[in-house]
């Protein structure tokens, strides 16, 4: 019974499988319970009564997200790759290709028999969107190559079609990628996502086959297979078994690669060291990448695209127009017709198809040329004609002019928007239309002609320019012209800006300023002139020709006649367009110019002198005449004195003494001292 006993519980020193890890109770052998206490000391190993269990993933030992596994004398860590160890710390190494440019790879060879049926896998990190990812071959036979095309993952085996996965993995964060070889197909992964298959007989991998990583010994065929890669790879598995660019000397198991231009990690280009950003803006280095923090006027990757409008390049009056890689100051103009027209060259680089011209204008004359060009053979004429828009055209080396004339008059001093187009822009030749504003319907030519190309080979376009002797050039408001997406602007030099960067460009030869700030309506129809005067629509503003007697720019005000104080001996009056005089006394006439001859019917008798004065005139009484008109005659005198007065009484007075004074007495009709 004892040696029984022994044996049976002798199971530890027997090779077998993992002995139990747990809790028994209430154990019996033939009915006889078996405990601690009754078996020996020396037949007992790792034993203890009681049944605690203690929670080993509490203090949480599995580092980088590895899940915890709690067993009775320890804990288990299931690590996420490319993590291993007990504790998931220890991190497989990347192996770095094409740092700083360089051809680099990485060559195992395989050191077991496999069989038809494994699996291989490997972490990838990358910014480009090609590069050489692995093959699988022997001395004679290629099995399998893997690479990226536009930045996906493309599959290829002898015999087969090539496999082009749909997801792009060239984002620069890692991904595990996934090959599983059955006996009849591969199978392609992203992590767990089936990318797809290729359905195709498979073969032995046997011992002494070889994996290259990134790229090829011959450089000129891994170039045709997309060009060796640039990034890292990480955590190479044939099956379960790892393949270690920079394994431990400990680890016997290792293939010990051969490594050419690899680097240990995964340190990433200083693409910094280039200055690749422009306009400004400052580089910083991401892993095989950069980000330029850009000026605020500027955008892209690379701080490339400037936002021109954002500077405020354009004059106050215009609107800044971005166009690719540049802008244009957009604006209305008013010209006279006299000297004011503009002449414009293309500058030499422009190579789209010119197909068509927009603009629009307000006008009230009749017959004016808008735009003009010519190169001989071809030719091109917008003007108005018999108050009708005229468009004509000879191009493409075609014998016949076609013309196109608008149904309506635009000569109403309203604006109108125009186009003129081919109506088969890709055609060498086609039927040009015209459509005038929002009409439905167009006017189409019965024939056709070439495009607007001659415009592009140093031809000059004058607008509003007068070259045909019975028509004036163009008066009214004009927007800017657009050929073929490309703006005729107006203003040549525009602030803080030398030149206008776009490539293709119609330049401003002439240097003439131009007017802008062209209204949108006839300026006259508020009827701003007061007092019936005349307004004239300047199309920038409009003038009042007032009536005689008012001014002011509405005619507002009453003109002073007064002002200039025409009266000159009186008193001005003002009234409307005309004033009034009140003469002073002895003035007369509209200005009170003329001084009053009160003599001139005198009734002064008797040879006496007439006086004028303002009161009317006197009579001064010649010899022994007197009275008002002199008309009598003076009566004798009387001498009236003593030794103290000496007095002479005339007209007959009497010398008489009164109060001891000696007085004249006057007769009657006299009066006066004496």
């Amino acid at each position: 019974m004892t040696r029984d006993g022994i044996a049976l519980l002798d199971i530890y020193n027997t090779a077998s499988t993992p002995s139990f890890v747990g809790c028994l109770q209430d154990i019996k052998f033939d009915s006889n319970p078996i405990t601690l206490e009754n078996i020996s000391s020396g037949l007992s190993l790792n034993i203890k009564a009681g049944c605690m269990r203690k929670d080993w993933c509490k203090s949480q030992p599995c580092q980088n997200r590895g899940r915890c596994i709690n067993l009775w004398l320890g804990y288990q860590c299931d690590c996420y790759r490319p993590y291993a160890g007990p504790n998931c710390v220890r991190e497989y190494v990347a192996g770095r290709f094409g740092l700083d440019g360089s051809a680099a790879y990485a060559v195992f060879k395989v050191d077991e028999n496999y069989g038809r049926n494994f699996s291989l896998s490997m972490f990838v990190r990358t910014h480009r969107p090609s590069g050489f990812l692995l093959a699988l071959e022997n001395s004679t036979y290629h099995y399998i190559r893997v690479w990226l095309e536009h930045g996906r993952l493309a599959l290829l085996t002898p015999g087969s079609p090539k496999l082009l996965a749909k997801f792009v993995l060239s984002d620069g964060n890692f991904h595990l990628i996934s090959l599983k070889i059955k006996s009849n197909r591969i199978e392609l992964f992203q992590s767990s996502q089936k990318l797809g298959f290729i359905s195709a007989p498979t073969w032995k991998i046997q011992k002494g086959d070889v994996i290259y990583i990134g790229g090829l010994p011959d450089r000129q065929e891994t170039e045709i297979n997309s060009g060796f890669f640039k990034g890292c790879i990480q955590d190479i598995r044939l099956n379960n078994q790892n393949l270690e660019f920079f394994p431990n000397s400990t680890n016997s198991s290792s293939h010990h690669p051969v490594l050419v231009n690899v680097v240990q990690g995964c340190p990433g280009d200083n693409v910094c060291k280039s200055n690749p950003c422009f306009n400004g803006g400052v580089c910083y280095a991401l892993w095989d990448d950069f980000s330029c923090a850009c000026p605020a006027n500027t955008a892209g990757k690379a701080c490339e695209e400037v936002r021109w409008c954002e500077l405020s390049p354009c004059p106050a009056s215009t609107r800044c127009q971005p166009v690719p890689r540049g802008f244009e100051c957009i604006g209305n103009v008013v010209l006279s017709g006299q000297s004011s027209n503009i002449l414009f060259q293309s500058n030499g680089n422009i190579t789209r198809e010119l197909t068509n011209i927009t603009f629009g204008f307000r006008t009230r004359d009749a017959n004016v040329i808008i735009l003009h060009a010519e190169n001989e053979p071809a030719f091109l004429n917008i003007s108005i004609q018999d108050s009708r828009l005229s468009f004509q055209l000879q191009s493409g080396n075609n014998f016949y002019i076609l013309q196109l004339r608008s149904l309506q008059s635009v000569n109403d001093g309203t604006w109108h928007q125009v186009t003129l187009s081919m109506t088969d822009p890709l055609a060498p030749i086609s039927r040009w239309q015209m459509k005038l504003d929002n009409q439905t319907s167009f006017v189409t030519s019965a024939i056709a002609t070439g495009s607007l190309n001659f415009l592009k080979d140093n031809t000059d376009i004058y607008v509003g320019d007068s070259f045909i002797d019975n028509m004036k050039g163009f008066q009214g408001c004009l927007s800017t012209i657009e050929i073929g997406g490309i703006y005729l602007s107006y203003f040549e030099n525009v602030h803080g800006v030398t030149n206008k960067p776009q490539e293709e460009q119609f330049l401003k030869i002439s240097t003439n300023l131009v007017l802008t700030g062209c209204l949108q309506l006839n300026a006259c129809l508020s009827n701003p002139c007061l007092h019936g005067g005349d307004c004239e629509d300047l199309y920038s503003s409009y003038h009042c020709s007032c009536p005689s007697g008012w001014s002011g720019s509405h005619c507002e005000l009453n003109i002073d006649e007064c002002f200039s104080n025409p009266c000159i001996h009186g008193n001005c009056s003002d009234r409307v367009a005309a004033y009034q005089c009140r003469c002073e006394p002895g003035y007369t006439g509209v200005n009170c110019e003329a001084e009053i001859d009160n003599c001139q019917s005198h009734q002064c008798a008797n040879g006496a002198t007439c006086i004028s004065d303002t009161n009317g005139y006197s009579c001064l009484c010649f010899g022994n005449f007197t009275g008002k008109f002199c008309r009598h005659s003076r009566l004798p005198s009387t001498v009236c004195g003593n030794g103290i007065t000496n007095l002479t009484c005339y007209n007959g007075g009497n010398c008489t003494e009164f109060h001891a004074e000696l007085k004249c007495m006057c007769r009657a009709g006299f009066t006066g001292e004496r």
